[in-house]
């Protein structure tokens, strides 16, 4: 957790009218890209979004929370959360959760959120490489031995696979540290 998300936290409990319109600049856009993504438009995302920031803050004015990742995780999975239970409502689906159960973000749940969105930008980077690096990292990824690999994408040498291992991977680390759902996780 970094100190970015630890002072606009503080400006939400405080009710800093500067800070909050900074957590309305830096994470509405994203948040009303999920919910237009999923079906929403631009009023249900204000609304989720409001309704995210009234959570958070009853939460976070509880005795003994801490937050545990970047606050832009903490938001984003609750406003993932509430547009779920929103689509599920609208859809007369029978599933239904009491308002307790709803807002249960324990440490468990807030890592699972965190997790799911590692997950989504690891995918999204390697979605980004060239196809001899995709079909080159799931054989590695698959436990496939250097040889085998080297034999089935035509390299050469062992050497020269590994050598281009190295370089599909860097390729994928890189995409990853660039994409600024990573620099919000790892803040």
């Amino acid at each position: 957790m970094n100190k970015e998300s630890q002072d606009l936290l503080q400006a939400l409990l405080s009710g800093d009218n500067d800070g909050i319109r900074e957590i309305y600049r830096l994470y509405l856009p994203r948040a009303s890209n999920l919910i237009t993504r999923n079906g929403g438009n631009a009023d249900d995302a204000k609304d989720i979004f409001q309704e995210a920031l009234i959570i958070l803050y009853e939460k976070a004015r509880k005795p003994g929370f801490q937050l545990k990742s970047s606050l832009y995780t903490l938001i984003y999975g609750i406003c993932r959360n509430l547009w779920g239970n929103r689509l599920q409502k609208k859809s007369s689906s029978n599933v239904t959760f009491s308002e307790d159960d709803k807002y249960k973000f324990d440490e468990d749940i807030e890592k699972s959120i965190e997790e799911a969105e590692e997950n989504r930008i690891f995918w999204d980077a390697f979605d980004q490489l060239g196809d001899d690096c995709r079909k080159l990292m799931r054989l590695f990824f698959d436990k496939v031995r250097m040889e085998k690999i080297a034999e089935l994408m035509g390299f050469g040498s062992v050497s020269y696979a590994k050598k281009r291992k190295f370089q599909c991977k860097e390729r994928l680390v890189s995409l990853v540290r660039a994409d600024l759902r990573f620099k919000d996780l790892k803040l």
